[in-house]
């Protein structure tokens, strides 16, 4: 059983994931992320929730696809950022991508594509309109 101390500086187990985006967003192509529960954090992201670059990439109309996913804690995703170059982990940039911590690409890989949710738009109360009466 691991220690109070690798726990803390480890975290929770969860994934960590790698999404491509359908455009470039000025410079990044890519995001990695860690989540403890994956498929609702997509859908987050959709809608433009959560991490900034994601909210920014959302509200541009620029979808993305998750590419990869390994098991990890956030300090494998801090691995991962400080590695740099996402690029070279994704097989729709680079033709042999590397493996890293993300393991051997999965023979029948079919990425699921998400494209910007946009939320419905707020209501907004207007204020009464003053010197005008009802009508009986």
């Amino acid at each position: 059983m691991p220690t109070t101390a690798h726990r803390r500086s480890h975290g929770p187990l969860g994934v960590v994931y790698l999404l491509h985006f359908t455009r470039p967003y000025q410079h990044a192509r890519h995001y990695t992320g860690f989540t403890e529960d994956l498929l609702p954090r997509l859908d987050h992201h959709a809608r433009g929730d959560g991490a900034r670059l994601m909210n920014v990439i959302s509200r541009a109309g620029i979808g993305f696809i998750l590419i990869r996913t390994c098991e990890g804690t956030r300090a494998t995703e801090r691995a991962i950022k400080r590695h740099g170059g996402a690029v070279r982990y994704c097989p729709l940039c680079t033709p042999h991508p590397r493996n890293g911590p993300w393991g051997p690409l999965p023979a029948d890989l079919i990425p699921r594509q998400y494209t910007p949710v946009h939320r419905a738009p707020r209501l907004i109360a207007l204020p009464a309109l003053s010197g005008r009466q009802a009508q009986p």
